[in-house]
């Protein structure tokens, strides 16, 4: 009797089924299509020629060590660079045993939520939020319900009346992204991220803070991480190397409490055993000689210039039919369009060779359809501007 794949699958696939993420990741490969949905940074701004550079002397150096598994928690070189980088560029401060490295954020999120969540456990975000944190939510069958945000900030007296409203049993944390939120590039203003803080406390809430983008913004200095301002050990930090300093080293990391930390180092060897080696002795060198900080100018020179041909360019070709905030940092404008619905009006779009993802896509409840997220930051300037005057066209 032939296998039936269909008889072998829980409903977990469906849970996380994920068709926009699909059409991005699909559409990515595709030269002739003009892609302003996906996150990726711009291959311009890497620092090949260090990294090049690097990798040669580690497997010099140290290639016996590079090339061998390493503890699941993190090669310890690596550790220590990360924690020396954070300190002197966001005042986060932290121990060894009190960071874990991941391959991504992204699975320190998913072993963190494989570590702690139950059934009908609730999850309170930002609404609009990270569209890829909610599906892995909901694989674990916990519930997301979200706090708006007008003007960017989190209206944390909607978020504390939500949270009474669920009974304590279940509930489990807070995820937030506190500086450039993705997707309407915003960050908390120091009195929000203290009102949260006392929120979460007031609760016994942990905070997962996701900071991807922290370090990339276009006006003036990055402002603190939330874990910056953490005296309770409420805050679990999550970060990457993804958009600092290159996406395929596959490099990310979660800091917390030392037990959360080594009880979530369990779960992660039963993922992978360990993260790729090689990539963190190349990002310990890269952290040791300052590559990041040495580079971060150029990116935010790069993508400055690129938010600016997008805003541009979407004032000129909608005048008053889009309604947006100007991004001070990440990697999207969200946009909202006057009497467009974008879900429907994607496969139009498509049909013109433009993507976006679709604003709906971004809630937890109450979804905006007449919104959508515009990446900026891979696309040169000159396929930002015919992408969205294909998008006027597919839209009117």
């Amino acid at each position: 009797m032939l296998m039936n794949p269909q008889e072998l699958l829980t409903d977990v696939p469906k849970r996380v089924e994920n068709p926009d993420l699909n059409n991005i990741l699909a559409y990515t490969v595709k030269p002739d299509v003009i892609n302003l949905a996906g996150g990726l940074p711009d291959p311009a701004v890497f620092p090949s020629e260090p990294l090049r550079d690097i990798a040669e002397r580690v497997l010099k150096e140290n290639y016996a060590a590079a090339l061998q598994y390493s503890p699941a928690t993190g090669v310890p070189e690596f550790k220590r660079e990360i924690i020396s980088f954070l300190s002197r560029n966001l005042g986060v401060e932290a121990k060894e045993d009190q960071l874990l490295v991941t391959s991504g954020s992204q699975e320190a999120l998913f072993a963190l939520a494989m570590s702690i969540f139950r059934p009908g456990d609730v999850v309170f975000t930002e609404n609009p939020t990270y569209y890829v944190a909610v599906s892995l939510f909901k694989a674990f069958e916990a519930v997301p319900v979200g706090a708006p945000m007008p003007s960017g900030q989190l209206d944390v007296n909607v978020l504390e009346r939500k949270i009474k409203e669920v009974e304590p049993k279940r509930r489990k944390l807070i995820y937030v992204m506190p500086n450039a939120q993705n997707p309407t590039g915003a960050s908390m203003t120091e009195e929000t991220k203290r009102h949260l803080l006392e929120v979460a406390e007031r609760y016994g809430l942990p905070v997962v803070e996701d900071d991807p983008y922290g370090m990339i913004n276009y006006e003036g200095k990055s402002p603190r991480p939330l874990k910056a301002m953490d005296r309770n050990n409420q805050v679990i930090y999550m970060s990457t190397m993804s958009k600092v300093l290159a996406p395929g080293l596959r490099l990310g990391w979660m800091i917390g409490d030392k037990e959360l930390v080594n009880a979530v180092s369990n779960v992660k060897q039963v993922i992978d055993l360990n993260t790729n080696t090689l990539s963190q002795y190349v990002a310990a060198y890269a952290l040791r000689g300052r590559v990041i900080e040495n580079n971060l100018n150029n990116i935010k020179r790069v993508y400055t210039s690129k938010r600016n041909a997008m805003v541009d360019e979407l004032r000129d070709s909608f005048g008053d039919r889009t309604d947006f905030v100007k991004p001070e940092s990440g990697m999207f404008v969200f946009s909202f369009f006057k009497g467009v619905n974008t879900r429907e009006s994607l496969k139009e779009a498509v049909k013109r060779s433009v993507l976006y993802l679709p604003g709906d896509a971004l809630y937890v409840s109450d979804p905006r359809y007449d919104a959508a997220r515009l990446n900026f930051t891979y696309p040169s300037e000159d396929k930002i501007k015919e992408g969205i005057r294909r998008l006027r066209q597919a839209f009117y």
